[in-house]
């Protein structure tokens, strides 16, 4: 089977990645976005491009939960 990515979808992979790389090494980098029970949601913008990544980070386990990408254009963010 061949498994094309388009330009556009590699061009997202690679900001997903780089923010991988990024948040592996600081997890706290992101903004506050809401506090839950469960614990504190974060986002932060992939650069160049116009998505945020929206995530949970649990020290005590060393885990990193990515909750969801969402455009930032839209009026609000999602529901988590």
């Amino acid at each position: 089977m061949k498994f094309v990515i388009s330009k556009r979808a590699r061009r997202h992979i690679e900001k997903l990645a780089g923010a991988e790389q990024r948040l592996r090494k600081k997890p706290s980098l992101g903004l506050v976005y809401a506090e839950h029970k469960s614990g504190v949601v974060r986002r932060v913008l992939l650069t160049r491009t116009s998505h945020h990544l929206y995530y949970r980070y649990h020290p005590d386990r060393e885990e990193l939960v990515v909750l969801a990408v969402w455009g930032a254009p839209k009026e609000r963010g999602p529901k988590l």
